[in-house]
Formats: structure tokens, sequence, C-alpha cells
């Protein structure tokens, strides 16, 4: 599903607002990219704040498809990070909430 301009701006004010919640996964790759860009967590969702724009919209919202589902739109979007371009994966749980599925180096063009 694609989001206009202003959606997209809406929802990265959003969560840019619930800072204080966001959560990444440990996912392996995640790790690794975090490593391999010599960041921590906190480092990475400063970068994220200081630059995630609408520019940078890939898809969404969309509906989680696992078994089970669990409530929340998922969001994709691409971001330059020294040199790097990382694909970002967030789901904003209705709960308030907001969980970095993805932040790796992306494996094809956003």
């Amino acid at each position: 599903m694609s989001s206009s301009k202003d959606e997209i701006e809406k929802i990265i004010q959003d969560i840019k607002s619930r800072r204080d919640s966001w959560l990444l996964s440990r996912r392996r790759k995640n790790i690794v990219t975090l490593t391999e860009l010599g960041l921590d967590q906190e480092e990475i969702f400063e970068i994220i704040i200081e630059n995630l724009s609408w520019t940078d919209y890939v898809q969404g919202p969309e509906l989680d498809d696992h078994e089970p589902s669990i409530p929340g739109n998922i969001w994709i979007f691409g971001l330059n990070i020294e040199n790097n371009e990382l694909y970002l994966k967030f789901q904003d749980r209705p709960t308030g909430i907001v969980v970095w599925i993805s932040i790796h180096k992306a494996a094809y063009r956003l």
C-alpha cells in the first residue's frame, strides 16, 4: 500500500514524538550492521531521529503477515548512513511501542 506525503510525514512525526518507546529487534542482521558501522542502538536511533524524512519512504502501512499476526502497521524506509543504504522497517503497535524490526544493510536498491 502506498501513502501520501502528508501521511508519511505524520507517521514520522508521531514515532519521533515517542522516541522513549522505541525497541530494536535483536535480529542477527541488525546486530551485524550496527557492529560494522561502529554504532550502538542509541546512536542509530539518534541518526534516525535526526535524518528520517518522507523522502526516505519505501512502502506502508501494511499489516503484519506473521502467524499469529501482531497488531500494528508496518512501515519501510531506506536511509543512507555513512555511505551505506540501510533498510529500515518498523511496526507501530497499538500500545504505543515502536518496534524496529529491521535496521540493516539493504539487500537491494530501495
